[in-house]
């Protein structure tokens, strides 16, 4: 096979309650662009700040890994990656870049794999299912894990309502992030967890703002990451005070996400645009569709 491209969106995990289980697709896109090559090489196009060019590049880690379960030889490429997605922004660039080489090397050795199967093999390479899961599919996504590799179940997102960002110029890795969760959670909050995400799930697919207001709160993660976002309180009361059904961390942050009706939408991101502002910590607001494709291969 001769040069190919592939299409990945950004994601947004979490949602509040759903952790390491949740996440929609994004209209944020990464694009790579592959043709046969002696080594793995990989040419950065835009914002790369930090990533690496040669084979320790994720998307060639993915590639390599997709091969490797497939039991094949995968022939080496030249990637050109173009990406508007944040890095390091709690936005799934790191999954756009897995996801993005799974179905590349899936698409260069003739498609062995279902896409359960690249599920498997990206959530392998990321370390959990979320982003990857909304990556792949597209729309809303709820990824749970099984012996046999995560399951994931996509689901429309209404098209009457928007997401709203709030993309902060400070970076935070996810590793970082990670570092500062418990270790342990109380049976209350564990259950608080489990009662607010089921019911998220009955929001999105009923359409209903108003049990999502009430779905869109979390126990787990949000309240240990606070000392690393600032202001995240203060963004998500201006949110939910100019309109927003709810608002939460965006992954792992400093990203944050309110969903919103379409007519309120441009009012609640300027108001955690300002709220951020007033606390030191400015960003960039931007409302967007969730985007209903996953990743996708162009010959």
């Amino acid at each position: 096979m001769g040069e190919i491209r592939v299409r990945v969106p950004a994601s947004s995990a979490n949602l509040g309650p759903g952790f390491d289980s949740f996440a929609v697709a994004l209209p944020l896109l990464a694009e790579y662009d592959l043709r046969p090559a002696k080594v793995w090489s990989v040419a950065i196009e835009g914002d790369g700040q930090g990533i690496p060019a040669d084979d320790e590049n994720l998307f060639v880690i993915s590639a390599r890994a997709a091969a490797k379960a497939a039991g094949r030889e995968l022939v080496a490429q030249h990637v050109t990656q173009r990406s508007a997605i944040p890095i390091a922004r709690g936005l799934g660039s790191s999954a756009a870049a897995i996801v993005g080489g799974a179905v590349a090397a899936n698409a260069l050795l003739g498609e062995p794999f279902d896409r359960r199967s690249l599920l498997r093999i990206a959530s392998e390479v990321e370390g959990h299912a979320d982003n990857v899961a909304a990556a792949l599919y597209g729309a809303f996504t709820v990824a749970l894990p099984d012996e046999g590799g995560p399951v994931a179940t996509r689901l429309v997102f209404p098209r009457t309502w928007r997401v709203c960002l709030l993309i902060p110029g400070r970076l935070l890795s996810t590793e970082d992030a990670r570092a500062v969760l418990p270790s342990q959670v109380s049976r209350e909050d564990a259950v608080f967890n489990v009662a607010h995400g089921a019911a998220l799930i009955a929001a999105v697919m009923r359409a209903d703002g108003a049990l999502l207001a009430l779905a869109m709160a979390d126990r787990l993660h949000q309240a240990a990451r606070t000392k690393l976002v600032p202001a995240l309180g203060e963004i998500i009361a201006a949110a939910r005070e100019a309109g927003a059904f709810g608002a939460a961390l965006s992954g792992a942050g400093p990203s944050v996400l309110a969903v919103a009706p379409t007519r309120l939408a441009s009012r609640v991101v300027s108001a955690m645009e300002e709220a951020a502002a007033a606390a030191g910590v400015p960003g960039r607001g931007r409302v967007v569709r969730v985007r209903a494709a996953g990743a996708q291969v162009l010959r």
